[in-house]
């Protein structure tokens, strides 16, 4: 017994040594993932070269602490296994409990729980980091899925959600999904975005008891939930061009783009009955030029009173600055997906030489959000857009859906009840730009589906 104590000892201070630098191993995975993504990417060779030859000293260094590590555990466990012999005759390495304690003893130190206060555990943000963070890696596995299942029949149709984040688009998207008629990206394609069939292939998420999503607003998700997750295509394919430092740049789709997009879709919707459905709140960034690609999808752009909507972006906007100052990974996972709606890193739209400027902890500045992204979205006008508006989908969610649905020959399975919620709003604003916001407010109105 004395033999299995001491040897379990040991165990344990070499691997807890081990799993203190874990992060050095961490390290190792990012930057040797990150340097075959470098290599992959599709851009002028000098400049690739330099960063490559930057990103491989890097490595270097990286394997050079993890080896020396690994040998300063194992010295530990070894050294003091035989220094402890001579005062130990017995204990020696096959004395089976002696060896069944350092076992017990070395696994001890992984199952200590961290400090961590995310819901994302170590390994898991590790994984997403991996994937996400590597878009190149991911378009060349995009490339290989098109190649392998390719249809011949491009389908035109599909529908997208859309409008400023809380105008109820996700509410709109998953009822018209429940309908059996569309296919959309989930929560169980997470990562792997870019390569969605042979994820499915790997990971089947079972149906498990739905829990309510970090916005804290009554919407219950699991992972076979939809999600806005569109995005990450569009970031990947302009390696986040589109994003300043300040704001969400309006872009143009090439046709090239948009066949790859076409081909995404497929990817993700394959069965020939059904039309992929998306949520996507920054589509109207880059939809002048979809709509000239392609007069056949049909746009949903939601809109809601323009005071009760800036209430809403400001409490959200207040409330994940929050949650992303205390994990730092929830702001990560975030900008990877292109979701800059509120938070630390929020991003307005820029649709004009101005953006919208000003305290983002009042209401002015959500107003002026507001009044930015729907003074450009009122200027739509085609057959084939339609602006919803949130205050009348809550009322009757059934007429809306139905119009809706009948434009895909289909129809609801299930009756939707009246939902509306107004807040009181004690906060301050100026009246002069709740006006304005007013004045567009009553031209969607006009043009609200019919």
């Amino acid at each position: 017994m004395l033999d299995a104590l001491i040897l379990g000892v040991i165990g344990f201070f070499a691997f807890y040594f081990l799993r203190y630098n874990r992060y050095h191993f961490y390290k190792l995975a990012t930057s040797s993932v990150g340097l075959l993504d470098d290599i992959l990417k599709d851009e002028n060779e000098d400049k690739k070269l330099s960063r490559i030859e930057k990103g491989t000293k890097l490595l270097v260094i990286i394997l050079f602490k993890v080896l020396t590590i690994i040998v300063l555990t194992l010295t530990i466990a070894f050294f003091s296994v035989y220094a402890l012999g001579y005062f130990f005759n017995s204990l020696i390495w096959n004395s089976q409990p002696g060896l069944i304690g350092f076992s017990i003893g070395a696994s001890i130190p992984f199952f200590i729980p961290t400090n961590s206060k995310s819901s994302y555990n170590e390994v898991s943000q590790l994984f997403h980091h991996l994937v996400l963070d590597n878009s190149n890696i991911g378009l060349k596995l995009l490339s290989r899925e098109i190649k392998k299942y390719s249809l011949n029949v491009k389908k035109e149709k599909f529908l997208i959600v859309s409008g400023l984040a809380r105008s109820g688009t996700t509410n709109l998207m998953n009822s018209l999904h429940g309908s059996g008629s569309f296919t959309s990206l989930s929560y169980s394609n997470m990562p792997f975005l870019l390569s969605p069939r042979a994820w499915r292939k790997l990971y089947r998420p079972k149906s498990i008891k739905k829990a309510e999503r970090s916005h804290g607003d009554g919407v219950l998700i699991d992972m076979r939930s939809n999600e806005a997750l569109e995005e990450y295509f569009f970031k990947s394919i302009y390696q986040d061009s589109f994003i300043g430092s300040k704001n969400l740049i309006k872009h143009s789709l090439s046709d090239q783009d948009y066949q790859l997009y076409i081909d995404y879709q497929g990817l993700i919707c394959p069965e020939p009955e059904k039309f992929y459905l998306s949520k996507n709140n920054n589509m109207l960034l880059r939809y002048d030029s979809l709509r000239q690609l392609n007069k056949e999808f049909v746009f949903l752009v939601l809109f809601r009173d323009p005071l009760s909507h800036a209430y809403s972006l400001m409490q959200m906007h207040k409330k994940f600055c929050a949650q992303q100052g205390n994990d730092p990974f929830i702001e990560d996972y975030m900008n990877w997906l292109g979701h800059h709606e509120f938070g630390l890193n929020q991003k307005p739209f820029k649709f004009h030489d101005h953006i919208p400027e000003g305290n983002k902890n009042e209401l002015d500045y959500w107003l002026l959000s507001w009044i930015n992204y729907y003074d450009y979205a009122s200027l739509i006008a085609d057959h084939n857009t339609y602006f919803i508006c949130y205050e009348t989908y809550c009322l009757d969610p059934n007429i809306i859906l139905d119009k809706v649905l009948v434009k895909f020959k289909s129809s609801r399975k299930d009756d939707f009840k009246p939902y509306f919620n107004q807040k009181e709003i004690k906060e301050d604003y100026s009246v002069e730009i709740l006006h304005k916001a007013q004045l567009i407010y009553n031209k969607l109105k006009n043009k609200e589906l019919k």
